[in-house]
């Protein structure tokens, strides 16, 4: 029960600067540029505590969490640097933004890292079945960022949610429990 409570608590916590941007950002409806600059600064520096935290970690890091905080960590040093280039790119992608960074994590860790896209030591060929099988889901999940563009449940949430589910399915594959 206590490792139960543990990954739950791991789980809402690797997420916590996504949610931070995302209350602070869009609680009073659609951004306004300074919610939108303040929003990625507060979460910038969160993220950058969770990518400093999952670093230390014994385990593979989740790599949609590393895809998730790079994302508003580039959008953060861009906010505090003026880079107001990055940040007028940021809002023309809205939320394909995020999954796009979701993808380059995906492609690299599948290609550089033993334990892939979907983070868990396994044999080779699992581990590439399923980084494949999450990266075509993070592609539907750009694809519906897309469709759905300033509707931040379906264009962002929702998607993220399916792809974390998937994510835990796709360990159990590799570790053979599926």
């Amino acid at each position: 029960m206590k490792r139960v409570a543990l990954t739950i608590v791991e789980y809402l916590l690797g997420f916590l600067a996504l949610a931070a941007f995302a209350a602070l950002a869009f609680s009073g409806g659609a951004p306004s540029d300074e919610r939108f600059i303040f929003a990625f600064k507060v979460a910038g520096c969160i993220a950058l505590a969770e990518l400093a935290a999952l670093y230390f970690r014994a385990v593979p890091a989740n790599r949609l969490i590393v895809g998730a905080n790079l994302w508003l960590l580039a959008g953060s040093l861009a906010a505090y640097t003026g880079q107001w280039w990055w940040l007028k790119g940021y809002q023309r992608l809205g939320e394909s933004g995020l999954f796009i960074s979701i993808l380059l994590v995906g492609f690299s860790t599948t290609a550089f890292s033993a334990v892939g896209f979907v983070a868990v030591q396994g044999e080779r060929r699992r581990v590439l079945i399923a980084s494949a099988v999450l990266l075509v889901a993070v592609l539907a999940a750009l694809l519906a960022s897309v469709l759905f563009r300033g509707t931040v449940q379906w264009a962002a949430v929702v998607p993220l949610i399916v792809l974390s589910w998937l994510g835990r399915l796709l360990k159990r594959f590799v570790s053979g429990g599926v």
